[in-house]
């Protein structure tokens, strides 16, 4: 029971990821190209051609243009990456896949990174912590490049498992800060600029729980996990909650009216 249990829990969060995600692609391409009603603030003064007199305003510019497109590749290209049939059968496929992605990984964690340092996040705390992020990411990729160069491939995968941890990160921002807001009220989101408990909390909890899970599943690959008796309709009653909320906050973020995602993707479709 435990181990299907995982398996399937796995497969939902696959699929629904693998939607999510493919929205949240979506969203950041036609947003940042001005295809929906409002563009990313960080980056309109280069799309449209406003004046940047200062260095710090190109360096910021182009740092977040780079991280929107090779977050995009990022958010696209990760169901070829872990695909076990491409893997076995094109090779060449899956290679080159991997170092567009180890490329945009990298990439993504530099263009962020120099925006922060050229303009800041929205406040410093957030800087600090993105920076974190970023950080992450990056040594990640170089990781992922190093072992697959030195053909240590369970070093390599375990750092692609990781990567993938950090990636996931952008999205699920956007889907824990909807989730805590409609199931509690907004407990802890402070009014306006200001911060609350929770949005100093969340600049952590949307990439370091990632983290924790992706080397929960490195560190046990190869083990059977077997959950004492009196643990294991707890674990299912919590598993199915999660994946309640979850389905919920994705659902809501890319694909209504008051979502993140869904109000800019809607409105191309509505006009």
């Amino acid at each position: 029971m435990d181990e299907r249990l995982l398996r399937w829990s796995g497969r939902l969060f696959r699929l629904v990821a693998l939607a999510g995600m493919a929205v949240f692609g979506s969203y950041i391409l036609l947003r940042a190209s001005g295809a929906t009603f409002r563009n990313f603030a960080q980056w309109r003064p280069l799309l449209e051609g406003q004046p940047m007199p200062a260095l710090s305003d190109w360096v910021a510019n182009i740092g977040i243009g780079m991280h929107f497109a090779m977050g995009a590749i990022l958010l696209f290209a990760w169901p070829i990456l872990f695909s076990a049939t491409i893997r076995a059968r094109h090779r060449a496929v899956h290679r080159w896949t991997g170092r567009v992605y180890v490329s945009a990984g990298f990439l993504a964690g530099c263009g962020g990174l120099s925006f922060i340092f050229a303009h800041g996040a929205y406040t410093p705390a957030a800087s600090v912590a993105f920076g974190i992020w970023g950080g992450v990411m990056m040594l990640s990729a170089v990781m992922v490049y190093v072992h697959a160069r030195g053909r240590r491939f369970d070093l390599h995968r375990a750092w692609v498992i990781r990567l993938f941890a950090m990636v996931l990160g952008s999205w699920l921002f956007d889907i824990e800060f909807r989730a805590w807001k409609d199931f509690t009220g907004g407990a802890g989101i402070g009014p306006g600029e200001a911060s609350g408990f929770f949005d100093y909390a969340l600049l952590y909890l949307f990439f370091v729980p990632n983290l924790l899970v992706a080397e929960f599943f490195i560190r046990n690959k190869h083990r059977r996990i077997v959950l004492p008796p009196a643990w294991r309709w707890p674990a299912l009653a919590g598993l199915a909650a999660v994946a309640v909320v979850f389905v919920y906050a994705v659902v809501v973020v890319s694909a209504t009216g008051t979502g993140k995602y869904g109000r800019h993707l809607l409105q191309l479709v509505t006009g």
